[in-house]
């Protein structure tokens, strides 16, 4: 029993071969960068008292960004900016970077790599009792080996709870 449609049906079999092993020798667009940015700060806080804050930036195995204070003027540096709705915070702390050399450059760069934290202190007034809001924002250039990604932001928020400092402390 032959069929007319047999040499069709192998024709279009072949194409869809073809096309498949065609498709799987483009090439794959890089992932995605890996990064992640987190608000670290206690939940409770005694008014009258300082505390430690952090923006807390994570990046995954190969990821680097520029140091807050570039090797070279044309890079993009990392910055850090944190704001609170009561209180007074300290200047953003940057952690040491480390210098490292890649295939794209002749020079070592001044980069920060896994995680790092950017610290301040917040300073809470006596008189202030409830909730405050803090704000954090991270500003960045991914990078791998191969290449940069576009630069990037990322907005962190936490609420802290102020509450009266336990009693017989001043």
């Amino acid at each position: 029993m032959t069929s007319r449609g047999a040499p069709i049906r192998c024709l279009l079999l072949a194409a869809s071969l073809l096309t498949t092993f065609v498709g799987a020798s483009r090439p794959v667009a890089a992932a995605g960068p890996d990064v992640r940015v987190r608000l670290l700060a206690p939940t409770r806080v005694s008014a009258g008292r300082t505390a430690t804050v952090a923006l807390e930036l994570a990046l995954g195995r190969g990821w680097h960004v520029n140091s807050h204070t570039p090797s070279r003027s044309y890079l993009i540096p990392t910055t850090a900016t944190l704001s609170t709705s009561i209180g007074a915070l300290s200047d953003v702390r940057y952690p040491k970077h480390v210098e490292k050399r890649f295939e794209f450059s002749d020079a070592p760069l001044a980069v920060y790599e896994g995680t790092v934290r950017f610290d301040a202190e917040l300073t809470i007034p006596d008189a202030v009792l409830g909730k405050v809001d803090l704000t954090g924002v991270v500003s960045y250039q991914p990078c791998n080996e191969q290449q940069c990604f576009a630069p990037a932001t990322a907005k962190v928020e936490a609420t802290l709870t102020v509450a009266r400092p336990p009693s017989g402390e001043s």
